[in-house]
């Protein structure tokens, strides 16, 4: 399936697309609209579709700059442009930008179907051209590029002096001049120990990063690439270094067997800093391994430690583990450690046994540093014939482990909470308190608890499980059915209450959530039923 989103100020084109077209007969899914360019920015952060079918001339921020900014930070989205005027300079800076398709209003569902399959083929190619075993062996580095690589990675590891690295910018032809600065590690894992898996990630990696403006990258080993990320100041920096790890572990994930951590660094103002922020970037990656998490993290998302054990990774990997599981891992290590007894054959009673003893250990002595006692997790006191009980069968582990890790979760919440707990509540409160503001966008909240767009967004997801539009869309919804189940409320009226100013688009996405129309889910649900 491939996902669409449209952008375009007229209500009546919107719903021409999305009423002509049966997109569940289809290989496309239309994932969200917007009613102008910059609107739709905001939401493409967070949506990330494959086609984007925009207009030309709209208010506040027009198609084809609305084109521009995509092609720099999701090089991978194919953009079709919408457009009124047969004029020869607006295509040619549509091919310029690098658009796929130009068509001309008005435009029928066939015209628009065909345009969409000439897009996907173009998707399907270059997937094809990815997963070409033959094509990635011909990769061969000159020396020039390993000579390269090899003064980047001294450049940020300190190995180069600042006179030295300005003297071998301009011998390899690359501008390192910058106002600010910051250092990107990301590390691949492959679920199968596979080098021709490897290098396709990196090879879908160094695409997005060469076609994002201000970004230098390189392999820095077998599995890291290390990217130097340039900009005016600190915000745009770190905006720009959470727009490519978003990108790339986005494209790099659905389109192979790798997973992706990205740990970024902190801004700095001279080139002979750079060091600091690798080190920094290094710590983040540190921190995402040692809990046994493939994420995104900033140097300032890692959560603060003052106990030295917390710093002490090596000390003991379970304990490690529990203490900085969430909710969201828990099903994740569950089905880890069942792999672990599904490998062990014969010998799977003892191994549940032991695997089982050293969790219940850490448990106590984690119970006991976030403030509570070994009765939090164990009421009774256990014996070790309770534990061969617990162990005898791989449901009563997988059960009793699950159980230890959401008590630890809760003990650990309770005393400290994640360390972004505070931003996604309020940022959750806000939404809750505005969602009928139909302005209300990623960009307004991010504001709100003083992140930047993409931070927040890389942010949300993580640690809610959801990205921004979706729980935005869902509270929405959720209103939606309470007014519609309570009222007398016509459903127009409904969507101006919940923040959608075109009643259409309000019964599309409520019936896409919920699987009925609005006069359909009114009539079946009895008053006060939701």
């Amino acid at each position: 399936m491939y996902s669409v989103f449209l952008v375009d100020d007229e209500v009546v084109v919107r719903e021409g697309i999305r009423n002509s077209i049966p997109w569940d007969e289809t290989e496309y899914t239309l994932v969200g609209e917007a009613p102008d360019g910059e609107m739709a920015l905001a939401i493409l952060k967070d949506i990330k579709p494959d086609i984007l079918i925009t207009d030309i001339r709209m208010p506040f921020l027009d198609g084809l700059a609305l084109a521009r900014i995509v092609k720099k930070t999701q090089p991978w989205i194919k953009i079709i442009i919408l457009s009124g005027h047969d004029e020869f300079s607006y295509a040619q800076e549509a091919i310029s930008i690098g658009v796929e398709e130009y068509l001309l209003k008005p435009v029928s569902s066939g015209s628009m179907l065909e345009c969409l399959h000439k897009v996907a083929g173009r998707l399907d190619e270059e997937k094809k051209q990815r997963n070409d075993a033959e094509n990635l062996k011909r990769r061969v580095m000159s020396s020039n590029d390993i000579m390269k690589e090899k003064w980047l990675c001294d450049l940020v590891s300190g190995a180069a002096s600042t006179s030295s690295a300005m003297e071998q910018a301009r011998e390899f032809d690359v501008d390192i001049v910058s106002q600010v600065y910051a250092v990107a590690i990301a590390e691949l894992c492959c679920e199968k120990t596979n080098s021709t898996e490897l290098e396709r990630a990196k090879s879908i990696i160094e695409s997005l990063a060469s076609a994002s403006e201000g970004i230098l990258c390189f392999s820095s080993g077998v599995d890291t690439i290390t990217f130097i990320i340039k900009g005016k100041d600190g915000d745009t920096v770190e905006e720009s270094a959470y727009s490519l790890a978003q990108g790339i572990k986005y494209e790099t994930e659905r389109n192979t067997n790798s997973l992706i951590s990205v740990g970024i660094g902190s801004s700095v103002n001279r080139i002979g800093l750079l060091p600091q922020s690798w080190s920094n970037a290094k710590s983040a990656l540190k921190y995402l391994s040692a809990t046994g998490r493939n994420m995104i993290a900033g140097v300032n998302d890692i959560h603060p430690v003052t106990d030295s054990a917390h710093t002490d990774f090596g000390a003991d990997p379970v304990a490690v583990r529990l203490r900085h599981a969430t909710k969201q891992d828990i099903d994740c290590i569950v089905e880890q450690y069942s792999g672990i007894l599904n490998e062990s054959g014969a010998r799977q009673g003892t191994i549940a046994y032991y695997l089982l003893y050293d969790i219940i250990v850490a448990a106590r002595k984690l119970a006991l540093e976030f403030g509570g006692s070994h009765r939090d997790l164990f009421p009774e006191d256990l014996q070790p014939g309770d534990v061969s009980a617990l162990a005898d069968s791989p449901e009563s582990f997988r059960a009793e482990v699950r159980r230890i890790l959401e008590r630890i979760v809760a003990l650990r919440t309770a005393r400290e909470g994640s360390g972004h707990d505070s931003v996604i509540q309020r940022a959750k409160r806000y939404i809750q308190e505005h969602f009928a503001d139909p302005d209300i966008s990623l960009n307004t909240v991010a504001a709100e608890v003083n992140y930047s767009p993409n931070h927040f967004s890389t942010v949300f997801s993580q640690e809610s499980g959801e990205t921004f539009i979706e729980y935005l869309t869902w509270t929405r919804i959720t209103r939606a059915k309470q007014l519609l189940a309570s009222t007398s409320l016509r459903s127009s009226e409904v969507a101006y209450e919940v923040g959608y100013n075109d009643p259409h688009y309000f019964s599309f996405l409520f019936k896409k959530n919920t699987g009925k129309s609005p006069r359909e889910f009114r009539t079946e649900t009895p008053p006060g039923g939701e």
